[in-house]
């Protein structure tokens, strides 16, 4: 079992000593397109070098042809992992960046669905059979809809769930887990007041105590 079950999102500028304090105590670190665009990509591996977290992954949600996709994170080394959308389909797409993440030690994550209210599940078919054509490292799920964490999960007993939609989203804090995820993903929940790690330590107990129900609960329909 992971020592820590969350990715905490980086959607805007954080300063750096707030970071150094919240880094040991997640996964790792998800950083999105506006705080790219905030302070650019130097701007943004100066604010993460020496961070102490196990992953970086580079959310962009990448959808576009192969040549353009390779273009962008040939340009974002400081990342591990990179984050594109299913629904742009496989070949001359995502087949080819996952080679090319392959060819240079990075791993890949789809989307299977998304955490907000537009998504349309019935996507979700076609995006499990992209995901099975591809083979990437991860699988992004939301936890809004949990039923859909838990078909992932079947369909995929092996892969690394991530799943956004806690806390501000709705979703209760540990929820994703117990249908599946292997870390949620948090940010507005931890920056939402001027106390982040003591949001992250309110937020991992509610996590833990909630695992260790959904745990009891089932143990005790088997």
């Amino acid at each position: 079992m992971p020592q820590s079950r969350f990715i905490l999102a980086l959607d805007f500028p954080v300063k750096r000593e707030i970071l150094e304090e919240l880094s040991p105590k997640v996964h790792g670190l998800k950083v999105g397109l506006g705080l790219t665009l905030d302070l650019g990509v130097q701007g943004v591996k100066d604010l993460l070098k020496g961070l102490d977290v196990e992953e970086i992954v580079v959310d962009f949600k990448l959808a576009d042809i192969a040549p353009i996709m390779q273009g962008i994170v040939s340009r974002l080394s400081f990342a591990d992992s990179f984050i594109a959308h299913s629904v742009i389909g496989s070949k001359g797409a995502l087949l080819d960046l996952k080679r090319f993440l392959d060819a240079n030690g990075k791993k890949l994550y789809l989307l299977g669905a998304m955490s907000h209210e537009g998504w349309d599940d019935s996507l979700n078919s076609y995006t499990t059979k992209v995901i099975l054509d591809v083979d990437p490292f991860g699988i992004v799920a939301p936890a809004t809809r949990d039923k859909v964490i838990s078909q992932f999960r079947e369909k995929f007993p092996s892969k690394v769930i991530i799943s956004p939609g806690v806390g501000t989203q709705g979703a209760p804090f540990g929820s994703a887990i117990c249908n599946g995820a292997t870390y949620e993903i948090v940010g507005r929940s931890i920056f939402s007041s001027g106390d982040p790690l003591n949001n992250l330590k309110f937020i991992s107990e509610n996590q833990e105590r909630e695992v260790l129900n959904c745990k009891g609960t089932k143990a005790g329909k088997q």
